[in-house]
């Protein structure tokens, strides 16, 4: 079915580049939150060991150890969450072979829809790990810098991310 909708290039290059950039994003605060995770050794030194062995490992995997770490015993998160890593590395990875019939068809709109859901859930995922990064790093300054010297550096972090992620 063919769109009446001009193709925009500029447009989809957006959003593109806005898929890759927020799911780095939540790629990143996976990486700050799940060393944290599970009931493995919990001191900080241990901490930063795992966090040093997920520096390299990719979004599906990170996605794979986070769905892994909850306690939800939902089929349906963890399809969710399949789902989306799928669907955004067939867009970063497989652009053509995802989208480009329907480009050649002129159905414009379809791939810009397409783009605009998963870049809208992908924003979502980010949030929900934006938090659980600022609990990490609260649980820190609260435990691991409470009476130390660093306390009041920790805090500080912690309150420029908090007023950061809420703007």
């Amino acid at each position: 079915m063919s769109s009446s909708v001009q193709p925009d290039n500029e447009r989809i290059l957006r959003l593109i580049g806005a898929i890759v950039l927020v799911s780095q994003d939540a790629e990143r605060y996976l990486k700050i939150t799940l060393p944290f995770t599970g009931s493995e050794d919990p001191s900080l030194a241990a901490s930063l060991k795992r966090h040093e062995r997920l520096k390299k490992r990719t979004l599906g995997e990170l996605a794979g150890k986070f769905v892994d770490s909850t306690a939800s015993d939902s089929i349906d998160f963890a399809k969710h969450m399949a789902y989306l890593v799928a669907t955004r590395n067939q867009v970063v990875h497989h652009f053509n072979e995802t989208y480009g019939a329907q480009l050649s068809a002129g159905s414009y709109q379809e791939v810009y829809d397409s783009l605009e859901t998963l870049l809208a859930n992908i924003k979502i995922f980010r949030s929900v790990v934006e938090q659980l990064a600022l609990v990490v790093f609260e649980g820190l300054r609260d435990v691991t810098f409470r009476d130390t010297p660093e306390y009041e550096q920790m805090a500080s972090l912690c309150e420029s991310f908090r007023v950061r992620i809420a703007s």
